[in-house]
């Protein structure tokens, strides 16, 4: 571990949690139940992926020319849908869990660097309660905290300067390479840690060992 780290931040829902298959079943669901005449399959959906934000996925991938109201609709349908699935099964990364408790044990800051809404989060709260809980991050953001959606290092921007540290006294984890980009811009030292439906090209090394990246152990 680098001395002057001071804190670690998980920069999606994604790094903490699996929960692409539940996600894209959610909405279709949402579709079936409106008469949206839509089906995502899992190969268009691991590239829809790449586009972030579920409000901007249902404009470019639903119906042509969908009008407004019918996209939140969608979304928060979706949302309901999602909170009851998650529910159901075990969706927690094992390595987040490992490399959070690491990290409060060794008082190292703790982020939730997300644009995803307050209720995502709170579906997720309650998702995983029985491995962490929330209210130990330091800081958990969500999409009212910025204006401009991820790869812009707003959000990261507006982090650190919330939490008090320097981009060189943090780490950053995110699940999708478009993403991945966020922190990067922020000067802040990255790791991809990919999904079940994340894509990412041959220039980026993706990690899959948390702990021996972040802590050498």
């Amino acid at each position: 571990m680098k001395k002057q780290l001071k804190a670690v931040l998980f920069g999606s829902i994604g790094t903490i949690a699996e929960t692409s298959e539940l996600q894209r079943q959610s909405y279709n669901l949402a579709f079936k139940r409106l008469e949206v005449g839509c089906y995502w399959n899992v190969a268009n959906y691991c590239e829809m992926l790449k586009v972030p934000g579920g409000k901007e996925r249902i404009r470019k991938f639903s119906v042509p020319n969908i009008a407004e109201d019918l996209v939140d609709k969608i979304h928060n349908l979706k949302e309901e849908i999602y909170a009851e699935l998650i529910e159901q099964e075990d969706i927690s990364r094992r390595e987040f869990v490992e490399v959070f408790h690491h990290s409060k044990a060794s008082d190292l800051k703790v982020g939730l660097i997300t644009t995803t809404s307050q209720k995502n989060i709170s579906s997720l709260s309650k998702a995983l309660e029985d491995k962490v809980n929330f209210s130990d991050f330091d800081l958990i953001t969500t999409s009212k905290d910025c204006s401009i959606p991820k790869p812009d290092p707003e959000i990261y921007q507006k982090a650190l300067c919330s939490m008090g540290i320097k981009p060189e006294e943090a780490i950053a984890i995110e699940d999708t390479q478009v993403n991945l980009s966020a922190p990067k811009l922020a000067k802040i030292n990255s790791l991809l840690y990919p999904g079940e439906y994340s894509n990412y090209t041959k220039e980026v090394q993706p990690s899959f060992d948390l702990m021996e990246e972040i802590f050498q152990i």
